[in-house]
C-alpha cells in the first residue's frame, strides 16, 4: 500500500476543510493518507520535510506557490519521493500543463487514475537568490500585476484578480532593454522562462513547452505603447504571439536574461527577490503522479 501525505497550506487559503476531506477519501484508494496542515510559514518547511520522511507520495493541495515551497523543501528527497498536485490556488498553471482538471475533486480522481511521470526541475538564480521552480518565472509587467493585486485580492477574486491587477498596472508599464540568450530586445515589457506552458492563470506564454523534454523555453515581449501592449496581451493569452514582430524566443537547458533597468521575476508566481542578471537552468528530475501525457 502507498503511504500518502496530503499537504495543505492554511496561510495561502488552500485549507477548505470540506474539500480536503473529500480529496482525502479519494486518495485512500491508493493507501493510507496522513493530512499535513502547517498553520504558518515558519511551520511549513519542517512539516513538509517530516512528511517526506514517512510517505511515498506527497500530494500538495494548493497553487503554484505552495507547490514551489514544497519543492524547495524537498530538494534532497526528489530522487525518492513521488509528488502530486491538487489545484486549489489562484493561477494553477502547473496543473494546466499537467492536464489536471480545474475542479479539486475531479483532479483527485485524475491523480488516482494517473501514472508516475518524470518531469524537469529547474533552478532560477540571481544576485543573492537561488530557487528551484517547476513551472515558470516571469518578469516585467507580470510583476507589476503581482504588486497591484496582493494576497487579499487573490483570495477574494481568484483568477479574476490577475485581470484587475493588469488594469491597475497598465497605466504605467516599465520598458526594458532585455537580453535573452544572445539576442537583445528593446521596448521589452515582459520576459520570462517556462518549463510549463502558462503563467498568470492560463496565459500561454510558452505554448510549445514540454515539462519533460529537458529544455526550457524563453520569451521576451516588446510593445512601444499601451495600445500595442494590449493588442499583444490578447495574442499572448491564446498562445498566438510566437511569430509576431517584437516577440523574442529562445530554447535550451540554460537561459540567461539581463536587462536595463533591472527586472524582477516571480518564481512559480511568487515574489522572492529574484532580479537580473538571472540564470535559469534545468538541474534535475522529479517524479510526479499525474494524468498520462
Amino acid at each position: 500500500m502507498t503511504r500518502v501525505a496530503l499537504l495543505s497550506n492554511a496561510c495561502s487559503g488552500s485549507s477548505d476543510e470540506g474539500g480536503l476531506a473529500a480529496i482525502e477519501e479519494t486518495l485512500k484508494t491508493l493507501g493510507s493518507v496522513t493530512s499535513v496542515a502547517p498553520e504558518s510559514l515558519e511551520e511549513f518547511g519542517p512539516a513538509v520535510r517530516d512528511a517526506a520522511e514517512g510517505c511515498d507520495l506527497l500530494v500538495v493541495a494548493g497553487g503554484d506557490g505552495t507547490f514551489n515551497r514544497a519543492l524547495n523543501e524537498l530538494e534532497g528527497h526528489l530522487g525518492r519521493i513521488v509528488l502530486g498536485l491538487i489545484p486549489m490556488g489562484t493561477g494553477n498553471d502547473l496543473a494546466r500543463t499537467l492536464g489536471l482538471p480545474p475542479d479539486p475533486a475531479d483532479a483527485a480522481h485524475a491523480l488516482v487514475s494517473g501514472e508516475e511521470r518524470s518531469l524537469d526541475v529547474s533552478r532560477a538564480s540571481g544576485p543573492g537568490i537561488s530557487r528551484l521552480f517547476a513551472n515558470a518565472c516571469m518578469g516585467g509587467f507580470p510583476i507589476e500585476v503581482n504588486e497591484a493585486i496582493g494576497d487579499d485580492l487573490k483570495k477574494r477574486l481568484g483568477p479574476f484578480a490577475f485581470w484587475v491587477g493588469g488594469a491597475r498596472a497598465a497605466a504605467d508599464i516599465t520598458r526594458y532593454e532585455a537580453t535573452l540568450g544572445d539576442s537583445v530586445l528593446a521596448e521589452c515589457v515582459a520576459c520570462g522562462v517556462g518549463n510549463g506552458r502558462t503563467c498568470g492563470g492560463g496565459i500561454e506564454v510558452w505554448p510549445e513547452a514540454d515539462p519533460a523534454d529537458g529544455v526550457l523555453d524563453g520569451c521576451g515581449l516588446a510593445a512601444e505603447g499601451l495600445t500595442d501592449a494590449l493588442k499583444l496581451a490578447a495574442k499572448v493569452k491564446s498562445g498566438e504571439h510566437v511569430d509576431l514582430p517584437g516577440v523574442l524566443t529562445s530554447r535550451g537547458p540554460k537561459i540567461e536574461i539581463v536587462s536595463d533597468p533591472q527586472m524582477e521575476f516571480n518564481v512559480d508566481g511568487e515574489l522572492v527577490g529574484l532580479k537580473t542578471p538571472a540564470t535559469f537552468e534545468i538541474v534535475g528530475r522529479m517524479k510526479m503522479r499525474a494524468p498520462a501525457s
